[in-house]
């Protein structure tokens, strides 16, 4: 029939949907990732210090809780806990491929700090193991860090040729001056493949892009327009840029570059890393340097804190209540009660399918507080179709046919479920970003689920009763739950 065709794609495109979704998961044979509370993971301690003496004031502590919280989620790492416990910080990630990374960027202090360059001593030079460059051994780290004062003139080490971050016996030396900008002048970062040309042509290297604030920007023109001054391959016309008291980088002012007036646009790039240490680095440097040194104390195994228990209980309330929603629907609408086993049937396999692809993708966890949140979007599904169905039954009662009554249902009721489902959405959004822990993985599934719903809905809602209204089985009022209808 020319006239179904416009419920029945529909119909195609949620169904394929939900079977390229599976099919994906089959294939790769992906499972959810599960958190802390249902699977365990690691938990570190680390012990805070001031690095300008004293003991750590409560600020400093709060500051530095938030910032490894925006590291750690910043990995893909999600439903982590970060707590303060009896002044030591206790950081906790769920069971993730790559535990000994995200740690190590939790306790890297990224001190980002630009210098102009005096002097560059290679280890061949005899200069290496004279006044001022002795006092600084490459290859023992107590002997560099923390020897970075920004307001002196200072000896580091660079990384080697080979392109390690950590220093060694090959590594130069350089000798710079103060500090010209820092962290807090950069407003973000951002790793990228570095290109060439004007068609734009990735060289295969890559790079951290650096968008500098605007008191940064007027300072990077004024140190890069002094480096001009200087002849090309002279040391003095490079910038060294510095992380943690070690030299990641030091290029040169490019030579089209003028004297006194230096690199504007407030941008610039850390050039010649590989990917992980781009995308390492681009993380550390927007989330901020800490206030406290961080010395890792002990490493444990957390133990699941619910367990598979827990979980199953979660599942069968899940599994009961969705029983009693089928029971209910089914005597209450009948027929129609059967259009809404599916669509929810769509909405739990979306929803679920989704969770596990994001596991893959993002390293999204599900908790038991987030399958909390799939379960209580079941009854939001279910009001869609309630509020879909009675406006349809308020348009039989006036005396329309029942084929007409559904067209002119849906239209009447779609403002309804925009209202509804945009009030849950926005609900969620702001839970989610007002929340912390396993709250926000509650609102970041109730949000997704809402708007899976909303989809479902016109993708499957009034596609499929359309389409079986046309049926005469489907006419007959008592097998729809409408009685009034002819």
């Amino acid at each position: 029939m020319p006239g179904s065709r416009r419920y029945v794609i529909p119909l195609l495109v949620v169904f394929t949907l939900v079977g390229v979704v599976w099919a994906v998961i089959a294939v790769r044979d992906l499972e959810p990732r599960l958190g802390l509370d249902l699977r365990g993971g690691s938990s570190v301690t680390f012990v805070p210090t001031n690095p300008r003496g004293g003991e750590p004031t409560e600020e400093q502590l709060n500051t530095t809780v938030d910032i490894i919280r925006n590291r750690v989620n910043s990995k893909g790492v999600a439903e982590s806990e970060v707590n303060l416990e009896g002044g030591n910080i206790v950081v906790s990630i769920p069971d993730v491929p790559n535990p000994d990374e995200v740690i190590a960027a939790v306790g890297t202090t990224a001190q980002l700090q630009f210098r102009p360059v005096v002097e560059i001593i290679g280890p061949s030079d005899p200069k290496y193991t004279q006044d001022p460059f002795k006092a600084v051994d490459c290859t023992k780290p107590e002997t560099y860090t923390g020897k970075d004062d920004p307001e002196k003139e200072v000896v580091l080490c660079a990384r080697n040729e080979a392109g390690q971050l950590r220093p060694d016996a090959n590594s130069p030396k350089l000798r710079m001056g103060a500090v010209s900008l820092g962290g807090t002048d950069i407003s973000s970062a951002r790793p990228q493949l570095a290109t060439t040309g004007q068609g734009g042509v990735t060289t295969g290297q890559w790079e951290t892009q650096l968008n500098f604030s605007g008191r940064g920007g007027d300072r990077f023109q004024d140190l890069t327009g002094k480096a001009a001054c200087n002849p090309d391959g002279d040391p003095k016309r490079n910038i060294a840029i510095t992380l943690d008291a070690v030299v990641i980088n030091y290029p040169p002012v490019a030579s089209d570059v003028q004297c006194n007036q230096g690199i504007s646009g407030g941008t610039a790039v850390i050039t010649g890393q590989t990917q992980g240490e781009a995308e390492n680095l681009a993380p550390l440097i927007s989330s901020g340097a800490l206030p406290l040194t961080l010395d890792p104390q002990s490493r444990t195994t957390v133990s699941a804190t619910l367990g598979a228990d827990s979980l199953r209980a979660g599942l069968i309330g899940g599994a009961v209540g969705l029983g009693l929603v089928f029971l209910y629907v089914l005597v209450y609408y009948r027929g129609l009660g059967l259009v809404i086993w599916v669509g929810l049937a769509i909405a739990a396999a979306l929803n679920v399918g989704i969770v596990i692809l994001m596991g893959e993708l993002i390293g999204f966890t599900l908790t038991l507080a987030g399958i909390a949140g799939l379960i209580v979007a079941v009854g939001i599904s279910a009001d869609t179709y309630v509020v879909f169905f009675e406006r349809l039954k308020d348009e039989v009662r006036d005396g329309k046919s029942l084929r007409t009554s559904v067209d002119r249902g849906w239209q009447r009721s779609f403002h309804t479920l925009v209202s509804a489902n945009a009030v849950s959405f926005f609900a969620a959004v702001i839970l989610y970003v007002l929340a912390i822990g396993p709250v926000r993985g509650f609102a970041f599934t109730l949000g997704l689920a809402t708007l899976i719903d909303f989809f479902a809905a016109w993708f499957f809602a009034r596609p499929a009763v359309s389409l079986l209204t046309r049926l005469r089985l489907f006419q007959e009022g008592r097998f729809v739950g409408i009685r009034a209808a002819v």
